[in-house]
């Protein structure tokens, strides 16, 4: 089985758990994440079957959409709700107004602080191991668009939010810098993924019903096929001898009028997804239409 199969995390679990469990269920030998949630985390994980693993890339580089909670009153060792307090609770009066106002300076392009317990890897090592160990390491930090960041409501100490971002921001990190900002310290007390790219949280399906696993036909059931992932990137229909020439490691020369994109899908002509590839040089000329090489990635081919 080859596609893309949306479960809906449940809080407790990692996502390498959630990997193995459908790896078992599913009976699928290959089964791959794309995009960490932590384990007190919800919501949206995809999955990536069989063939569709070669695509795991282009699905963790994908925006992400949060609904989430922060308490305010004090930090914690893990920005959230797993850590260790960081101080006494200072029980603050949360000002709705001022908060707004310090959660509209987080929307651009910011340079984000990593957790100490992050998996990002420093000298060939997760940050968490030296955390574990008692050991203080520079901060590091990474680019990070914050598309929105909308403050929903305001009670007693906690504030509800929706983050709109890129790949890659710690929504904890914004929780504990948004605290520091207030005054008072935060941290994240619940967090759910409503959407992963395409992939929206009314798509996505649990792991059980409560009382047992669902069966390997339900989640089967429920894979979406190659042909119908990644539709955002354009697709080229190509001939079936320029598919033979694809199979056996040639570029291919395509004609058309408009190019917009630098990557696109290729599809035979019954809307199967052949191959992902790269525009890599266009000639001009003034009597045809402009002639392009497309580059096929060696690695995301899928012969049908």
């Amino acid at each position: 089985m080859d596609g893309v199969l949306i479960i809906d995390k449940p809080s407790g679990w990692t996502s390498h758990d959630v990997v193995a469990k459908i790896r078992n269920l599913a009976k699928v030998k290959k089964v791959g994440h794309t995009g960490t949630l932590d384990p007190f985390a919800t919501g949206v994980l995809p999955l990536t079957l069989g063939r569709a693993t070669r695509l795991t890339n282009y699905f963790l580089a994908s925006d992400k959409v949060y609904h989430g909670v922060m308490r305010f009153g004090y930090a914690t060792t893990t920005y959230d709700i797993d850590g260790k307090p960081l101080g006494e609770d200072m029980h603050p009066e949360l000002d709705f107004p001022r908060l707004k106002g310090i959660f509209a300076g987080y929307c651009g392009t910011v340079n984000q602080t990593l957790p100490p317990y992050s998996a990002k890897k420093v000298q060939g090592r997760p940050l968490y191991s030296y955390a574990r160990k008692g050991v203080e390491m520079p901060p590091s930090t990474k680019v990070i668009t914050i598309k929105s960041l909308a403050l929903l409501n305001v009670s007693d100490c906690e504030a509800e939010f929706e983050l709109f971002c890129s790949a890659g921001t710690y929504a904890r990190s914004l929780a504990h810098d948004i605290g520091r900002d207030y005054g008072c310290g935060a941290h994240l007390i619940q967090l759910r993924r409503t959407r992963s790219g395409e992939f929206p949280i009314e798509t996505a399906v649990p792991l059980s019903d409560g009382d047992q696993f669902y069966s390997r036909e339900f989640f089967l059931d429920r894979v979406i096929p190659l042909r119908n992932l990644l539709c955002e990137i354009p697709a080229i229909v190509i001939s079936e001898g320029d598919k033979s020439k694809m199979i056996h490691g040639m570029d291919l020369n395509l004609l058309t009028a408009e190019w917009e994109s630098q990557e696109y899908r290729l599809i035979d002509a019954s809307g199967e997804l052949v191959a992902m590839a790269q525009r890599v040089q266009t000639f001009q000329s003034p009597i045809a239409q402009p002639a392009h090489w497309i580059r096929v990635h060696p690695h995301l081919t899928f012969p049908v």
